[in-house]
């Protein structure tokens, strides 16, 4: 965002423009909205299996690179849009690298998750989900939720 003062930038400043961004390639990112409703369901499940701290910290980590290439990523495209609004090989190869990034930092941090979550326990907690009708429902809603939050709302570019 372009700045009105150019005088010293403060803490609060630089964080506000941070979260800023955040918001914007949530609200821009179809695949970030895919990837936040996912750190969800993995910290539920991972939560009601009883984790380790260990095991949390590494799905965090996970879940933190998975999303900071998907940001990234989302940085680098606007930027070559930016620069080179018509199509050219050379930013569509810059762009298909940064994708791929994204891509395999979310498949390690899917494999890393299953190598957390795959375990009796996260059979018995879908048991009991599946044996109590109330919470399947609730699941089901979240699911809904989730794919109407990611397919059905409208991705908004720009300002």
């Amino acid at each position: 965002m372009p700045q009105k003062n150019r005088g010293r930038r403060t803490l609060f400043h630089s964080f506000r423009d941070a979260f800023r961004g955040v918001w914007l390639c949530l609200r821009s990112e179809r695949n970030m909205r895919i990837h936040a409703i996912t750190c969800g369901y993995v910290l539920f499940f991972a939560l009601q299996i009883g984790v380790s701290q260990g095991e949390l910290a590494v799905l965090l980590l996970a879940m933190g690179m998975v999303t900071a290439a998907e940001a990234l990523n989302t940085a680098v495209e606007k930027l070559c849009d930016f620069t080179e609004p018509k199509q050219d090989w050379r930013i569509g190869f810059v762009k298909d690298i940064a994708a791929g990034g994204v891509v395999l930092s979310a498949a390690f941090a899917a494999l890393a998750g299953v190598a957390i979550l795959a375990r009796p326990a996260l059979w018995q907690v879908l048991t009991d989900l599946a044996g109590a009708p109330w919470k399947l429902i609730v699941l089901a809603i979240s699911l809904v939720a989730g794919g109407l939050l990611v397919f059905a709302v409208p991705i908004k570019r720009g300002k």
